[in-house]
């Protein structure tokens, strides 16, 4: 059943291995051909398919909802900013939004100027920002950092049917888990 041969690799010289000895036939084809048959490969792409499609809900999920909170950090890291440029500078500053854009614009001489560059929250994040306040879409800070801009103003950040809101109060306290 089993032949002798001489192995050629050096360090084994002389030494024997054991090897089958060749079969007759298609049977021999068949038994030295190995690997995965078609079924089983159609098996295997099918469970892969199944595992896709139950996960792809929840993990696109999870990115919506981490676009929404990081928009919302970014809306909230303006609202900071205005006032506290506001109170370091002792000038009036106000965020303005203008469809989903947000920027910070401050008194200099009675002009209000544009500071630092302006961010487009649904082309970054794909959310919609809007804003409840009696100027429509401006939240103002006076020098000492209060807020003139009654009632206590929302920022709602929405992306699909979540939405996440941002509220400044009168002192100008930017609040992020609840509204009054």
């Amino acid at each position: 059943m089993f032949t002798r041969s001489i192995s050629h690799r050096a360090g084994e010289a002389g030494r024997f291995l054991a090897r089958p000895a060749p079969r007759a036939g298609w049977r021999a084809a068949a038994a030295a051909c190995v690997g995965f048959t078609m079924a089983e490969m159609l098996t295997v792409m099918a469970l892969i398919g199944i595992m896709a499609a139950i996960l792809t809900k929840p993990v696109s999920g999870a990115f919506r909802a981490n676009a929404r909170r990081a928009a919302k950090r970014e809306a909230s890291a303006y609202l900071f900013r205005a006032r506290v440029i506001a109170v370091q500078q002792s000038r009036a500053s106000q965020l303005v939004r203008s469809g989903n854009v947000l920027k910070i614009r401050v008194d200099s001489s009675g002009t209000m100027v544009q500071l630092g560059t302006a961010t487009d929250l649904g082309a970054a994040y794909g959310v919609t920002v809007s804003m409840s306040s009696s100027p429509p879409d401006t939240i103002k800070f006076d020098p000492r950092g209060f807020m003139l801009t009654p009632p206590t103003p929302k920022i709602v950040v929405t992306r699909d049917a979540a939405a996440d809101t941002i509220c400044v109060t009168g002192l100008g306290r930017v609040t992020l888990r609840s509204c009054p």
